[in-house]
């Protein structure tokens, strides 16, 4: 095969931090590539580099044998190199059409229809289900990354660098992107792939090579190396259990709901949940599961004929949490922190009272209150002052939850709690859901990756089209016995 990428000594440093210390790294025409490390390893540093945003300090890039350096991503895209980021990159009011020559317009002489007709001919090439005249904000996050693909290879892309491109699809529409990435292959296209989800990497790639604190750790085929050896070259130790549970469960009920109706996304469900218990919520895209969790908690507007939290019966309200009910959001950059404001604000803000008197803040007691979560959390932070933006995944989610507990909520609502963060923080959430369990604190965990579902919870409730269709015991919690329910199989 011909390489066509190869990276050599690769050193970027910013001020105080070096991000990249002699890393290298390389691709073949026609080959998956996968790259993986925790959050801060390096790879969105060393993809920067591969896509023309930042200049290494030192190294040599080569391009088709040729050692050149890309000075912006408009160079980039020239040579044949395209990203397709996780936080996809398009025009929201524009066509399928407009997007996809947007910024290459200048090519072409075109009328409106011509543009449309050009972009139908490229899409049913591709077989992608959307239509050239239809305005992106019409599609779900799948179609976009379609959208993002063709763009790609509209502008005969050899080189295609997915970032985290399945972390908010379905799994349905994973196997379709699998499909395709493996039809970009047939077409000597190379992909550089980007995924926290090992499971993943073992289907979709042929090599994989792992960054640890900005170092090049190693490299080799993908069918030549275990699960266990890629965890331990990620974070640099041996983790002796994926999915940790040591919670006990007792026959105390914390949290009751009946007959709950989420607007026309939830439809008459009910369950409880046990003191000690971690209870799962599953189903696919559109199901209702996270809809569950926003209209308990308050954000949609939600009614039940009953809602009981430690024996205490509540109506519906717009603040639940001063009844004990909290949230930690789907999306953690829009609805858990302020990226803007530091850490310290971030979590203060939610714990006001413990810092506020006759209307002052008193910065002593929260940089106290900052220092001790960050602490109980292992939160990875240069200064309490540092921004919330600047963390990784996993340090922002962290943040999140010690800003939610430290309000000792009753129940606890954790929605896709691990989307977007590394093994290692995965682990470590995990352990703090378990501590949470025990400590009597009503435990439910919503989410689509159906390996932690089937690990860590003790009951799971199913739903499919806004409806229960199921609540599975232990013994019956199997990815099997989810899907079959999640997709009305056995209604």
């Amino acid at each position: 095969m011909k390489k066509i990428l190869e990276l050599k000594n690769i050193t970027k440093t910013f001020p105080g931090v070096v991000a990249l210390n002699k890393v290298k790294f390389d691709l073949y025409e026609g080959e998956v590539h996968a790259l993986l490390g925790e959050n801060g390893a390096g790879k969105s540093t060393l993809i920067k580099i591969i896509s023309g945003v930042y200049r290494p300090d030192s190294g040599e890039i080569f391009i088709n044998g040729r050692n050149s350096f890309f000075t912006s991503p408009t160079e980039a895209i020239k040579e044949g190199v395209a990203t397709i980021h996780q936080e996809l990159n398009l025009f929201e009011e524009l066509t399928v059409a407009e997007n996809i020559f947007v910024g290459n317009i200048e090519k072409f002489v075109f009328t409106k229809s011509r543009m449309i007709k050009i972009t139908e001919k490229l899409l049913n090439e591709l077989k992608f289900p959307i239509k050239a005249d239809e305005k992106v904000k019409n599609l779900n996050t799948s179609e976009k990354q379609l959208v993002s693909i063709a763009k790609a290879l509209s502008l005969n892309a050899k080189i295609i660098i997915m970032d985290e491109p399945t972390a908010t699809i379905t799994e349905h529409e994973t196997k379709r992107l699998f499909e395709i990435i493996k039809d970009l292959k047939k077409r000597n296209i190379s992909v550089i792939f980007i995924s926290h989800r090992l499971e993943e990497v073992f289907e979709i790639s042929d090599r994989v090579t792992v960054l640890r604190d900005g170092m090049f750790i190693g490299s080799g085929k993908t069918s030549e190396i275990s699960k266990e050896e890629l965890i331990k070259m990620m974070v640099g130790r041996k983790i002796e259990e994926m999915y940790p549970k040591f919670n006990v469960v007792s026959n105390k009920e914390i949290f009751r709901v009946e007959n709950l109706e989420v607007g026309n996304f939830v439809q008459n469900v009910s369950f409880n949940v046990n003191k000690g218990e971690i209870f799962g919520i599953a189903g696919l895209v559109g199901s209702g599961k996270l809809e569950i969790a926003l209209g308990i908690y308050g954000y949609l507007r939600s009614k039940w004929d009953k809602l009981i939290i430690d024996g205490q019966a509540y109506m519906p309200s717009k603040n639940m949490l001063k009844y004990g009910v909290a949230l930690v959001p789907e999306d953690r950059k829009k609805m858990g922190l302020v990226l803007d404001m530091d850490i310290m604000r971030n979590i203060i803000l939610q714990n006001a009272n413990e810092v506020t008197k006759f209307g002052k803040i008193s910065w002593k007691k929260s940089k106290e209150i900052t220092n001790e979560e960050v602490n109980k959390y292992s939160i990875k932070v240069s200064s309490i002052k540092q921004k919330a933006k600047t963390l990784s995944g996993g340090n922002q989610q962290k943040v999140v939850l010690s800003k939610v507990l430290r309000k000792k909520p009753k129940i606890i609502f954790l929605v896709e709690p691990t989307r977007g963060i590394d093994v290692g923080a995965k682990v470590e959430v995990y352990n703090i859901v378990n501590r949470l369990a025990n400590e009597g604190v009503g435990v439910v965990f919503i989410s689509s990756e159906l390996p932690e579902i089937v690990s860590l919870c003790d009951r799971v409730l199913v739903m499919h089209r806004g409806r229960a269709t199921g609540i599975l015991s232990k013994e019956e919690i199997n990815q099997e016995n989810i899907l079959k329910l999640a997709t009305g199989v056995d209604i």
